[in-house]
């Protein structure tokens, strides 16, 4: 296995988690039918920010690449990494297409959108990255106000009824569906800004571990106190003050966006420093391999982890309670880390990974 020397292990440590928090929110999604629980809406909390911070995550990706590239001062590589990441683009949106009768809540063909947008904002300055990121989500927030967001839903079901129609796959793509490009593709803007930063100068890190988990506590407090206080003003109201004050990603609003946006930094930051402090555990390094095989561990986590409840008990979409998911979530992802590291220990790529290297490099 080759080892990449100027690889920051602690991204990997992050994208391991951001998987396991999918694997953990998507299969109480489909598994389980929507209860008061505690335990439900614990999980809930994680909802759509495991996925953003694998997006942002994307956008560090991005970032790294065309520096690299960048820093040759050569014409020739800067442009031969923008035709690999379109053709990676590609790869991602037709293999998130191909299961998604199995897994219509599939991130990977939204994932192959933002990098291919993504690409005409590599040379943005950080101001611009910040400034178009806030436009997208402020813009959007805006928008929700003239635009029907339940349009194409079947919330009985959490199916979109026309995606197989022109206008039905576009409005689910861009404005409504599960991780709609405007606004989600300023999680990839954050994420080539975030990869610009210095990681391994030790007081940078910190400024931005304690400025990125501020805005967090600050804007989801602001959430609640908006939450609490205009629902007593118009309890009739909750479910709309819900969607316009708080920090759900359906639909993805202006708090959401924010602290979905903060968290998945601050996680990226203390990811680093776990990776770097404690290098050596067994557990670091499973977790560092997770997170280099991500794109096959979301690929399976769909095709062995559900389809094989679904073989052996013969159901599967709300049939289960929540802590029969949360325990079968927790199982498989401790499988799914300890395989990977095995895995790593004899390939470098994972199954996905290297198909997507074969066909697009």
């Amino acid at each position: 296995m080759k080892k990449n020397k100027q690889r920051i292990l602690g991204f990997d440590f992050a994208r391991g988690l951001a998987i396991v928090g999918m694997i953990i929110v998507n299969f109480k999604l489909v598994m389980v039918a929507e209860t008061n629980t505690f335990l439900y809406q614990l999980i809930g909390v994680l909802s759509g920010k495991a996925a953003a911070l694998f997006v942002v995550l994307a956008g560090v990706g991005m970032s790294l690449m065309y520096q690299s590239a960048k820093h040759k001062n050569n014409t020739y590589e800067i442009r031969k990494v923008k035709m690999r990441l379109l053709k990676r683009a590609a790869f991602l949106f037709i293999i998130g297409l191909s299961y998604y009768y199995i897994w219509p809540a599939d991130i990977l063909h939204y994932y192959g959108l933002y990098l291919s947008i993504g690409i005409l904002f590599l040379s943005l300055s950080r101001a611009k990255l910040i400034t178009v990121s806030l436009i997208l989500i402020i813009g959007y927030s805006v928008l929700m106000l003239f635009f029907d967001y339940e349009t194409g839903w079947d919330w009985s079901i959490l199916e979109y009824t026309d995606f197989f129609t022109l206008s039905g796959f576009f409005r689910n793509l861009f404005l409504n569906g599960f991780h709609p490009v405007i606004p989600w593709f300023a999680f990839v803007l954050i994420g080539i800004w975030i990869g610009r930063i210095d990681f391994n100068d030790t007081a940078k890190r910190k400024r931005v571990t304690i400025y990125s988990f501020t805005m967090y506590i600050i804007f989801q407090s602001i959430s609640w106190f908006l939450l609490s206080l205009i629902s007593e003003w118009s309890p009739s109201e909750t479910k709309d003050i819900q969607y316009l004050f708080g920090s759900s990603p359906m639909p993805p609003l202006f708090f959401y966006m924010i602290t979905a946006a903060s968290l998945a930094v601050f996680i990226i930051s203390v990811s680093v420093y776990i990776s770097k402090k404690f290098q050596n555990y067994l557990f670091i390094k499973q977790m560092i391999s997770t997170g280099q095989l991500a794109l096959s561990n979301y690929f399976f986590h769909v095709i062995f982890g559900m389809l094989s409840i679904y073989l052996l008990f013969g159901k599967l979409e709300y049939s289960f309670s929540i802590e029969f998911a949360f325990i079968y979530a927790i199982l498989f992802s401790s499988a799914i880390i300890v395989l990977s590291h095995l895995w790593r220990k004899k390939f470098e790529l994972g199954p996905i990974e290297y198909l997507m290297r074969k066909v697009t490099d």
